[in-house]
């Protein structure tokens, strides 16, 4: 049976492919320069735009701001594993009321916009909330049902013998789960995850509608002050950028460090002289 899925590309649509991606570069480098010279002829790369922020005030309060998102990002992210990882577990549970009780609230939870969930914690308290704590409740509730789908989805693609001999060593169900399954299946959908704290990351910029003062609010607050909303959207850009990049480079060291775990080294014994030896011992 053949396990190629596709066929690979011949010239002539290996040509093609080189032509359809020199054209798609050129109309994205066309649309960037044409951006960059609409801006330009705006004024909007003038000196007087960007001179706040060589103020040293202007880069604590950026710090400030950008710590402030971290915050609330961090808290969630954490937050959210948990009860991923609790939800997961109850989803795969052989209980099934368990089971049908988690999908129940990982649909209920992924539904609603994250925002809404903001708004809810924010007016259904009553103000006695804090915005910090109405913010990553939010993103807490909103994140961690699509981690635990993402969990769910890895334990289910390991083989299934791993359970059955975890069950026929003594273990019980959760056992195997929290100690086997769980930990494999971080490291196989290690990508996916990734990508959901990215999610999570980016989501803090809705934290500003309900009065958080993080990276957005504090770049439209500069702009509206310094008349320069465009530098300091671009500025505030940059700065998500960056972070998302370290947040992969992390995710890439934590997988190259797991992948060097489970790659130990096995002796193979060549000399029939010594495995009979072994074997009489």
């Amino acid at each position: 049976m053949s396990q190629v899925l596709y066929d690979a590309p011949g010239p002539r649509a290996r040509r093609l492919n080189h032509v359809l991606t020199v054209v798609g570069i050129a109309l994205f480098a066309a649309v960037i320069g044409f951006v960059v010279w609409r801006l330009n002829d705006a004024g909007q790369f003038a000196p007087s735009k960007w001179s706040a922020f060589a103020y040293q005030d202007i880069q604590r309060a950026l710090l400030g701001a950008w710590w402030r998102t971290m915050q609330v990002a961090l808290a969630a992210i954490v937050l959210s594993t948990v009860l991923g990882a609790v939800l997961a577990s109850l989803r795969l549970s052989s209980v099934g009321a368990l089971r049908w009780t988690a999908y129940g609230l990982i649909q209920l939870f992924r539904a609603p916009p994250v925002l809404l969930l903001m708004f809810w914690f924010f007016y259904g308290g009553g103000g006695g909330i804090p915005v910090y704590w109405c913010v990553v409740l939010g993103l807490t509730i909103y994140n961690g049902a699509f981690i635990a789908e993402i969990l769910r989805a890895g334990v289910e693609a390991l083989p299934k013998g791993q359970k059955e001999a975890g069950l026929a060593i003594g273990l019980t169900e959760s056992q195997v789960l929290w100690t086997i399954q769980l930990p494999q299946a971080v490291r196989s959908m290690l990508p996916s995850l990734v990508s959901q704290i990215v999610v999570i990351l980016k989501d803090t910029a809705l934290a500003y509608i309900i009065g958080y003062s993080e990276l957005l609010r504090w770049g439209q607050q500069l702009g509206s002050q310094y008349f320069n909303l465009i530098p300091a959207m671009i500025v505030i850009a940059v700065v998500y950028v960056g972070t998302n990049m370290v947040i992969a480079g992390i995710a890439k060291v934590v997988e190259r460090r797991m992948r060097g775990r489970t790659s130990g080294k096995v002796t193979i014994a060549t000399n029939t002289a010594q495995v009979g030896a072994a074997g009489a011992v």
